[in-house]
Parts: structure tokens; C-alpha cells; sequence
């Protein structure tokens, strides 16, 4: 009986070191599991992380990066998460973390969106932009007032009415669009021909052939346009003069040369002006001698109107020559 008793003792001392070292084991493989070695810390604050957990992923570009450790709430109400990153990695100053969803069962796991920073983050370093889970009560929530909204209008006369006209347009819609489709099929109409018709295909493909061969004759140098392109002479000639016609627009501002005094001299200006009076003045002297002499005033007018003292003056001067002879 002793040595039975001495026996359970020893079975039972056996038992609970067993189920020390398992619960031990225990402990350690949780720790493992949501504070995994070999990591360092980050940390990122969310609005919402409304079914994360703790040992969630953390991914980049689908790639296991670390776990979630610590999630704690902030004295702003906001969501404060650690974020356990193997030591492998490294997060951009600029990287964005993102709560996702995972799977058909709605999984939550943080998502690095890589910056274009060189720099990186430090241990510790907080991951200044994040964005939270869209959360879907919230859009059921929103949608609420519309379904009701759609329910009373739908549940009238008049709403259904409403959108059995609704479908018959978007049936004629449909009809006209059909209609449309096999016009075009059949070559009908612009559209038809510009997508049917073999003749229009071939003069495009000629254009662009004859296009094309331009662009090349144009690229080598040949014909006007392309000697305009290609000739390094004829550019520097053209380039001498455009520099030429600059010099004679600035001598020209600044007065020099008869027609810069004639464009910028405000005496010669006056004096012109003035000659253009004198003209004027002059012309419209001339003017009236010429009217007058055309009816006849004055002496110059009596001669080239009167004819009487035209006769007498062939008369006289036919006179001298007979005595004369």
C-alpha cells in the first residue's frame, strides 16, 4: 500500500510539472505568436479599427510584414495600433497604412502602401498618414433613407406608372440603339461607311502612304519645304537677315537715318505738316485758276474761250505774212 501510494504521488507530481511545462509553452507560443522575434515597432492611428485584432497581418504589396500587436484607445478616442514589423523590412516616411479586409469571413489586416521616400522610418516611428476601414453599418445606415425613399415612391400609382415609362423609354432606347448598330453593320449612313466602306479604307491608306513618303522626302531635305527644314545655309541667310531687319527696327526707334527722322523727328513732323497745309492751300489755288480759266475769266480764260479773238489773232498773223511776201 506504501509503495502505491509513493507511486500516485509520483504520477501526480509528474502531471502537474507536465502541465506546467505545457501551460509555459502555452504562454511563450502566444507570445510568439502576437509578439513575434527578430521585429521592431511602428505605430499608426486610425479613426476606426472596428475588428482588428491583435496578431492580425500586416502586408505590403501582399506580402506578410509583421503582425498586429497592441491596439489602444488615445485620449483623442482614436485607435492607436502597434504595429510589430520584421526586421527585414523597412516602411518609407511617407508610406500610408490602410485597415483592409481579408476573405469571404471579413477578416481585418493592416495594409503598407509603399511612399517614394529614400528616407525610412525609425523604430518607434509613427506612420503619419492612415486611412480607416469603410464601415459597413454605417453604409447600410446611409442607405436607409434612400430604399424608404424609392419604397414610397415606387409604392404610389403614380411611381409605378412613373417607371413603367421609365422602362418603355429605356426599351426604345435599346430598339433605336439596335437599329443604329445594324445600319452601321450594313454600311449605312457616315458612320456605316466610314467603317465599311473598302474604297474610303484605301484612299485613308493612301493618304498616310502619300504622308508618310513626305515625312521622308521632308526628313532628307528634298523639295522647298524640306530644303526650308534641312538647309543649314539658307537658315543662317535667313537668320542674317531676321538679325539685319532687328538692327534697322532699332535704329529706326531710336531716329537714325532719314526715315527713323521722318518716323521719330516731331519738327520734321510739324514742318511736313505744315508743307501738306502750304500743298493743300496751293492745290486749292490751282483748283479755282483752272475753274475760272474753264469759264472763261480773266485773260488766260478769254484766250482759251473766247473764239472770236482766236479768228482775229489768225487774221492779224495772216496779215503779216501776206505783206510780207
Amino acid at each position: 500500500m506504501k509503495d502505491r501510494g509513493k507511486t500516485e504521488v509520483k504520477v501526480g507530481i509528474f502531471v502537474f510539472l507536465g502541465l506546467v511545462a505545457l501551460f509555459f509553452l502555452t504562454v511563450r507560443l502566444a507570445q510568439e505568436a502576437f509578439t513575434p522575434k527578430n521585429t521592431y515597432k511602428l505605430y499608426a492611428v486610425f479613426d476606426s479599427v472596428s475588428g482588428l485584432i491583435r496578431g492580425a497581418k500586416v502586408e505590403m504589396a501582399g506580402v506578410q510584414i509583421g503582425k498586429v500587436g497592441n491596439i489602444e484607445l488615445t485620449p483623442q478616442g482614436k485607435a492607436k495600433v502597434e504595429l510589430n514589423i520584421f526586421r527585414q523590412y523597412k516602411v518609407q516616411e511617407d508610406a500610408v497604412a490602410v485597415v483592409r479586409t481579408f476573405g469571404v469571413l471579413g477578416d481585418k489586416f493592416i495594409e503598407i502602401r509603399p511612399g517614394t521616400s529614400a528616407r525610412f522610418l525609425p523604430e518607434g516611428g509613427m506612420i503619419a498618414k492612415t486611412e480607416s476601414p469603410v464601415d459597413l453599418d454605417q453604409i447600410l445606415a446611409s442607405l436607409g433613407p434612400t430604399i424608404e425613399g424609392l419604397k414610397e415612391l415606387l409604392g404610389t400609382k403614380e411611381g409605378q406608372e412613373n417607371l413603367k415609362a421609365l422602362v418603355a423609354n429605356f426599351r426604345e432606347a435599346s430598339a433605336s440603339i439596335k437599329s443604329i448598330a445594324e445600319k452601321v453593320e450594313k454600311g449605312q449612313g457616315t458612320l456605316g461607311k466610314l467603317l465599311t466602306d473598302e474604297k474610303l479604307y484605301r484612299d485613308l491608306t493612301t493618304t498616310a502612304e502619300n504622308l508618310k513618303i513626305l515625312s521622308a522626302k521632308l526628313e532628307k531635305g528634298e523639295g522647298t519645304l524640306g530644303k526650308l527644314i534641312k538647309d543649314e545655309e539658307l537658315y543662317n541667310h535667313l537668320k542674317k537677315t531676321s538679325q539685319s531687319l532687328e538692327k534697322i527696327a532699332k535704329r529706326l526707334e531710336k531716329g537714325e537715318g532719314t526715315l527713323g527722322k521722318l518716323i521719330s523727328d516731331e519738327e520734321l513732323y510739324r514742318e511736313l505738316k505744315a508743307l501738306s497745309k502750304d500743298l493743300r492751300a496751293t492745290s486749292q489755288s490751282l483748283h479755282n485758276i483752272v475753274a475760272k480759266i474753264e469759264r472763261g475769266e480773266g485773260t488766260l480764260g478769254k484766250l482759251v474761250k473766247d473764239e472770236s479773238l482766236y479768228h482775229e489773232a489768225k487774221r492779224s498773223a495772216f496779215s503779216r505774212f501776206s505783206l510780207r511776201a
